[in-house]
């Protein structure tokens, strides 16, 4: 039987990763890796996390079945699974168990333990935003555990690398349990790292694993210091007290750009700041009102009093740093007398009043301020009604009684289906993520079929005809997507860019 181009992907990454490990690790000049955080983790069990920050100190000690390639994000390789193969009908995926792999407290990963943890996060609400595609796990053998899917899903493999999934050890989990211990902040998995201590509000410390399946780490330990104020992570790294700081401030990015000390990366984000319409109801269930507000809006604005400046303009729902996004969309420009011609055939040629449900945060109040000064212009003069997240959350996203809003959606599956799905397609009505209510039975279709297709050139022709309709029919306008710069010790090598920012240590050596 001819191999499929999924079997020559597994096995060309297999031979990557093998190679990888034959190589010598280099050495490193220091033992100690001061890593600043604004956050301490919400838990170090898989199965009940989902943050960024918390998945960033996971990575280091949890593998997961596949992994993305710390070099280019793009690529997804071996992990603790040495290869994998997709049935022919594209609805089971059978891993193949890597030998010999140790966990934290000395036991052999097996196939049980494999099984045990994937069903474990499966099971938990915390893999509800991911698992949709996903029907159930099997055990096929000692080497061997099939996903079963209900329905071909292309982007299964950036599923499987989330840390969600990552493989825990059944004993250790189960000790805890009989214990009345606390498997999260007692972690036990496969990674370069083994947690040594957690002092809650001050740093967890994680020692070197010299048992690591892929060979020791160059740096013996890792500190992530909880330092919540990012003015106090800049001054840690221009005093040399922090080798690497998440998350620093963009006023701080001039002046750390200054230091002969530090090297920097730039990471892409996987977030869409996005207006959202109410479409069914409201002044905005006229689409010629929509589409005035998008001809009014000067997005490079935006972007610049929103993000000061550090964010990539969107021409289409998806983020520019994940699969489906198109570099070749437009959107509509700014003409003011468009848009003023559009309204007076709306009916509204003196303009009209209108609020905008917002979440109170920074985060969506600064677009949200530049937009409403651009809106009057055109006569259209926006207030805002600001609520608590929990609030909003349910007036506006599960009761809908909203007209407009500006908020963000994250890719957490780095693909165009989990954005375009969930803001668009109709079957996310209500108890949904579509909180425009938008229904268009040709979206519906192509979307259904992009997320099934194998073939990225072919899902991409079903995500241009979706961006062509959406920009007709205008539900939401895509503004921008962020991005974040992070600045470290420049002797600390092997840090490469990733849109949720997980860096390996294992990595990472000083020079």
């Amino acid at each position: 039987m001819k191999a499929t181009r999924f079997e020559l992907l597994a096995a060309l990454v297999l031979g990557l990763a093998v190679s990888a490990c034959a190589a010598e690790a280099p050495k490193s000049s220091k033992d100690t890796l001061m890593y600043g955080v604004n956050a301490e983790a919400a838990s170090l069990d898989p199965s009940t996390s989902k943050d960024t920050v918390t998945h960033m100190m996971m990575l280091q000690i949890y593998d997961t079945l596949v992994a993305v390639d710390p070099q280019d994000y793009t690529k997804y390789v071996p992990g603790l699974a040495t290869e994998w193969k997709f049935s022919d009908d594209k609805m089971e995926l059978v891993f193949t168990i890597r030998d010999g792999v140790k966990f934290h407290n000395g036991d052999t990963m097996t196939a049980d333990d494999v099984l045990f943890s994937l069903n474990r996060s499966f099971a938990s609400s915390y893999s509800s935003g991911i698992r949709g595609a996903i029907k159930g796990f099997e055990k096929i053998d000692d080497r061997h555990v099939k996903l079963l899917l209900k329905y071909p899903y292309a982007p299964i493999l950036e599923v499987m690398s989330n840390l969600t999934f990552g493989i825990v050890s059944q004993r250790a989990v189960k000790e805890a349990e009989a214990k009345g211990v606390n498997f999260a902040r007692n972690p036990c998995g496969t990674g370069a790292y083994r947690m040594k201590e957690w002092k809650s509000g001050d740093q967890l410390e994680l020692e070197r694993f010299d048992g690591y399946y892929r060979g020791p780490a160059p740096i013996k330990t890792v500190i992530y210091k909880l330092i919540p104020d990012a003015a106090s992570g800049a001054i840690g790294l221009e005093d040399g007290s922090l080798d690497f700081y998440y998350l620093p401030a963009h006023t701080d990015y001039e002046y750390l750009n200054t230091l002969d000390s530090l090297a920097t990366i730039t990471c892409p984000g996987i977030g869409i700041h996005h207006i959202t319409f109410n479409t069914t109801d409201g002044i905005f269930k006229d689409k010629r009102l929509r589409q005035a507000v998008a001809y009014a809006l000067n997005r490079d604005d935006i972007v610049i009093g929103g993000a000061e400046g550090y964010a990539d303009l969107c021409n289409v729902l998806c983020p520019v740093s994940i699969f489906g996004y198109d570099k070749e969309a437009t959107w509509y420009p700014q003409d003011l007398e468009k848009a003023r011609k559009l309204m007076a055939e709306a009916g509204y040629p003196k303009g009209f009043d209108v609020v905008f449900s917002m979440q109170g945060s920074a985060t969506y109040m600064n677009p949200a301020e530049v937009m409403q000064d651009q809106l009057r212009q055109i006569d259209i003069n926006v207030t805002f009604d600001k609520m608590e997240r929990a609030t909003y959350l349910d007036i506006v996203a599960g009761k809908r009684q909203f007209v407009a809003s500006l908020r963000m959606i994250n890719a957490s599956v780095r693909d165009a289906d989990y954005v375009l799905t969930r803001r668009v397609h109709s079957s996310m009505i209500g108890g949904g993520n579509n909180y425009s209510g938008y229904s268009n039975p040709d979206v519906d279709k192509w979307l259904d079929e992009a997320r099934q297709e194998q073939v990225p050139e072919k899902r991409m022709e079903l995500y241009r005809k979706v961006y062509a309709q959406l920009k007709e029919d205008v539900p939401l306008i895509p503004i921008y997507t962020d991005y974040q710069k992070f600045f470290f010790n420049k002797h600390l090598k092997g840090i490469h860019p990733h849109p949720v920012f997980r860096f390996p240590v294992h990595e990472m050596y000083f020079d």
